[in-house]
């Protein structure tokens, strides 16, 4: 009972997948049977038979042909199917990453610019500072000698004989 089972179970999938690739393969142009006379004459009904005969399997090998070509279309394209799909991912991951790298550039930039404007103002108060006590120091000692007195020794003079 158990291998009847088995057996039906196989039996469906295979008319499944029958049903499957019938579905997917177009359908030939028929051939009739091969004429098994022997042509005398050009326009005999057995040239006929034969004509029409050739023109079926001719067209029948153009059909295959055919398959065959977009088969091989199919099974060449399926490998670069798949490179352009891992190329569109990779595209897709960098322009990610790029997007990173401008806001982290933006960011960068905007931090230089303030330390920048940091520098320049921390510059502006050290000359400032310098420049005040320079110019203490020079009013100190302007005022301080103009307030010096300087007075000068008596020189004796000399007595002319």
């Amino acid at each position: 009972m158990k291998n009847f089972g088995l057996l039906l179970l196989l039996m469906v999938a295979a008319a499944l997948a029958f049903g499957q690739e019938s579905a997917n393969t177009p359908q030939l142009t028929p051939v009739p049977p091969k004429p098994t006379c022997v042509v005398f004459l050009r326009n005999g009904a057995c040239a006929d038979l034969w004509r029409n005969y050739n023109q079926a399997v001719a067209l029948r090998v153009e059909e295959q042909i055919k398959i065959y070509g977009t088969r091989q279309a199919q099974l060449a394209a399926a490998p670069l199917q798949q490179q352009v799909a891992e190329l569109t991912k990779l595209t897709a991951e960098e322009q990610e990453q790029i997007k990173t790298l401008q806001a982290e550039m933006q960011a960068d930039s905007a931090a230089a610019i303030q330390a920048k404007s940091d520098a320049h103002r921390e510059g502006l108060e050290y000359g400032g500072g310098i420049g005040a006590g320079v110019m203490l120091l020079i009013f100190g000692v302007i005022f301080g000698l103009r307030n010096f007195d300087v007075t000068k020794k008596p020189q004796a003079t000399a007595v002319s004989v």
